[in-house]
Formats: C-alpha cells, sequence, structure tokens
C-alpha cells in the first residue's frame, strides 16, 4: 500500500499517537499501547517492496487540483485513502496526513524510506488542549480585533512534524579586540568619566553536537528558530508510529543546502563564547579568525503546532514547539482602540492638572 494506518491490536480501530501518555491510544476502545506492545503485535513493520508510490497528476488535473488535507503547496500528488478508498491530494513532501473523509491517520511510507528515513525523532509532548488553551490566553488581548475570532480559528492548529538536520562540528577561533573600562566619578559637583583601553587577544575550540536547521522550504526559518531549543534529551531512534495521527513532511531541502545555516550558527556562537571570556565595559572585534570543520549531520524530525490564518487579507503564522511549549506569533492591532489605549494616560493627566488647578 501507499500508506499504512494503525490499528489496535484488540479491536482493530485505529490509534494515533498519545502525547499526554507517549504512548498509542485507540480511539473507539481507548485500550493503551506502549512502542514495545506494539512492534510485539508487528504494528511497526514495513515491508518496502510493497510499498506502492503515490499517483502523478496529469496536466489538467495539476491546473485544477487543490489539497484535500491542509497542506500547503503547489507540488500536489494524489494517494488513496486505505481506509475508504477516498483520493487524497497532498504535497509532494507530507509523509502523515489525516484523511479528511473519514479521519483516518495515514503516513505514506514511501517518503520515510530509502534515504528520505529519519534516523531520529522528538516525540509530541503538548497535546492539542493544551495548545488551544494557550493560544486563546494569547490571542484574546486588548488590543485584538473583535472579529478576529480566535475561538473558531484555534481548531485550525495542526500537529506536525518538520524535518531538521541536525549537524555536529568543531569550530577554533582566534579574535581580536579593543575592550574598554569607564569609571565614572564626581570631583567639586562635577561629574567625570576615565577610560581605560586595553589590546584584547582571545581563542579557543569549541565542539559542536545536533545543531538544528529546519529542512522544508515551506516553513519560516525565523519562525522555526524562535521556537526553538528542542531539548535532546527525549531524542529517540525514529519509528513511523510517532506519526500516527499527526501531520509530516519529509525534507525538500538537502544537508547541503542547508548547512550554511548551521555553520552561520556555530561561528556566531564561538564568537559570543569568547566575547564572554572578556570582563570590560565595552569589547569592540577587530578580526575573528575561525576554522570550522562539520563532523557529522543526521536527519530528524522535530514537533511543532502550527497555524497559518489569514485577516483582512494579512497573513498570520502562530507557531508553538510541540516538545516544550514555547509559542511564538504575531496578532492583528484594532487600530480604534490602539489609538483609545494610547490617549488615555494624555486624557488622566489632564483631567488632573485641571482639578489641581
Amino acid at each position: 500500500m501507499a500508506n499504512i494506518t494503525y490499528k489496535c491490536p484488540t479491536c482493530g480501530g485505529d490509534m494515533g499517537f498519545d502525547a499526554a501518555t507517549q504512548s498509542w491510544r485507540c480511539i473507539y476502545c481507548d485500550e493503551v499501547f506502549t512502542l514495545e506492545q506494539l512492534d510485539a503485535a508487528g504494528r511497526n513493520t514495513i515491508d518496502e517492496t510493497k510499498i506502492e508510490k503515490h499517483k502523478e497528476l496529469d496536466e489538467d488535473e495539476k491546473a485544477t487540483a487543490v489539497s484535500t488535507d491542509g497542506t500547503i503547496g503547489k507540488n500536489l500528488v494524489q494517494y488513496k485513502c486505505s481506509h475508504c478508498g477516498a483520493e487524497i491530494i497532498t504535497d509532494r513532501a507530507t509523509a502523515a496526513t489525516i484523511c479528511v473523509f473519514c479521519g483516518n491517520p495515514i503516513i505514506m511510507t514511501e517518503q520515510i524510506v530509502g534515504g528520505f528515513s529519519p534516523k531520529y525523532v522528538i516525540p509530541f509532548h503538548i497535546d492539542k488542549s493544551k495548545v488551544m488553551e494557550e493560544f486563546k490566553k494569547f490571542s484574546k488581548k486588548p488590543l485584538t480585533p473583535k472579529d478576529f475570532d480566535c475561538d473558531k480559528i484555534v481548531d485550525k492548529m495542526q500537529g506536525i512534524y518538520l524535518p531538521f538536520w541536525l549537524y555536529s562540528g568543531h569550530l577554533s577561533g582566534r579574535m581580536t579586540a579593543e575592550g574598554v573600562n569607564k569609571k565614572n566619578y564626581q570631583r567639586n559637583g562635577n561629574s567625570y568619566t576615565d577610560y581605560e583601553y586595553y589590546n584584547v587577544v582571545r581563542a579557543g575550540e569549541l565542539d559542536f553536537e545536533k545543531v538544528p536547521v529546519d529542512a522544508s522550504s515551506k516553513t519560516d526559518n525565523d519562525a522555526m528558530d524562535s521556537i526553538e531549543p528542542y531539548d535532546f534529551k527525549d531524542l529517540k531512534p525514529f519509528n513511523i508510529g510517532y506519526l500516527a495521527g499527526y501531520l509530516a513532511e519529509r525534507y525538500d531541502e538537502d544537508d547541503n543546502t542547508c548547512r550554511p545555516r548551521a555553520e552561520e550558527r556555530m561561528i556566531n556562537t564561538g564568537l559570543d563564547e569568547l566575547k564572554k571570556t572578556c570582563n570590560y565595559n565595552e569589547i569592540t572585534v577587530s578580526n575573528y579568525d575561525h576554522d570550522l570543520k562539520i563532523t557529522n549531520c543526521d536527519y530528524a524530525l522535530m514537533p511543532a503546532w502550527l497555524l497559518y490564518t489569514k485577516y483582512k487579507d494579512k497573513d498570520y503564522l502562530f507557531a508553538m514547539n510541540g516538545q516544550t511549549g514555547k509559542f511564538i506569533g504575531n496578532l492583528p492591532i484594532d487600530y480604534v482602540k490602539l489609538l483609545l489605549f494610547s490617549g488615555i494616560p494624555g486624557i488622566l493627566a489632564f483631567i488632573i492638572m485641571m482639578i489641581l488647578l
């Protein structure tokens, strides 16, 4: 089959990964299973010789095709749900989705085998109820427009495993700089400042392990950087079972394409660490020589909750780290409310002044 679903060993119902219990729960009989129990029942095995490929759309279909599962992208292909037989149109890089016709969680096995097979995964630790609660708190601010329906759009928040490259490397660096210490003092009622200047030389080496860079062209790099860090204590060997019930993407930017971003982060971190060894009021770097060697790169999937929405023709993105709960996003602003809020202090000050006079 082109996709697989997770069936309960007890009743045969559909199962999904439960972030709250870190186990797999049947949506029908509510039975809970561990990864070891699913492995023993043969639920986590893939016969790569029997994987059916996706169907390419013809030119007429491409011109009119619309994604049926909420994924974003123009490079669409077609799958068939193994549960209800419905045709699912999704982005070529989709690795797991939900059938919009029967609600069945589906994993596209061709996207997670061979060269696309991740080495690691961090499972979801934040469930949707917690995400909805935090989003409502975040969005119901005094300046949020009344017609920005937070309760309505929060249901569109999707849990998705995003592809990341994890780079390890070794950096050696040497910094020359000018350090300045300032000393302020009073003399004869006047204020003075003395400056002391120092020539600064620092050198050191630094090892990096698993520096993450998102590997999807469809995600906003700044947003993904903002919901970091991920805690690698929960990093586990990849198992397809963790994808059940969530969306997932495979990488569409290879490790060579993403490598410059990892190198930049390592190089800048090395400079920051050298600066931290300087005990001056100010430090001005004049030269920074460095030698960086990338020693390893692994492919992993990381959990995130994403919501793309539009308000008055402007796009908004809200994102939450699916492991730690770190939340980022920008809300629309009601400028009439803003004007009123900003004017209130001035009005109060005017009233108080009139009373005192």
